[in-house]
């Protein structure tokens, strides 16, 4: 794994994808194979209806060489408008994860992350529903 991993935050909003297929191509003639993303970037979209937008532009870049990339990625975001769509609750993780895996067009997740403080769900909650997705595969 590359001790520099790569953002892609921008990834669908100041960065177009073709801009975003450029910057990645670099990252990994530079020998990057890091690259983290989240299911809500790109960051700062009034319209949540491109939320998962960065994912979807990593994982069409990802086609035919993931196994050569170290894949992060983080729940908790705001998907949608329902209120549930959110946070760090059971449900949402296990719905978030399989969004995610959708939307990178892969069957794996390296490290799968907690984005944001979720104090209306139980940290226990949050804990056991991560160890149930690892322990998913």
């Amino acid at each position: 794994m590359s001790r520099i991993c790569l953002g892609t935050m921008t990834f669908g909003k100041q960065t177009c994808e073709e801009e975003a297929y450029r910057i990645l191509d670099a990252a990994a003639a530079g020998g990057i194979n890091f690259i983290d993303t989240a299911d809500g970037y790109p960051m700062g979209m009034p319209d949540l209806s491109r939320a998962g937008l960065t994912e979807k532009i990593v994982g069409r870049w990802l086609t035919g060489k993931r196994d050569q990339f170290v894949i992060a990625t983080k729940a908790g975001a705001q998907m949608s408008e329902d209120p549930a769509d959110q946070g760090a609750s059971r449900k949402h993780l296990l719905d978030a994860v399989e969004g995610s895996l959708r939307r990178l067009n892969t069957d794996y997740i390296d490290l799968y992350q907690l984005h944001f403080d979720d104090v209306a769900t139980p940290l226990d909650e949050s804990l056991q529903a991560l160890d149930d997705i690892v322990r998913s595969g």
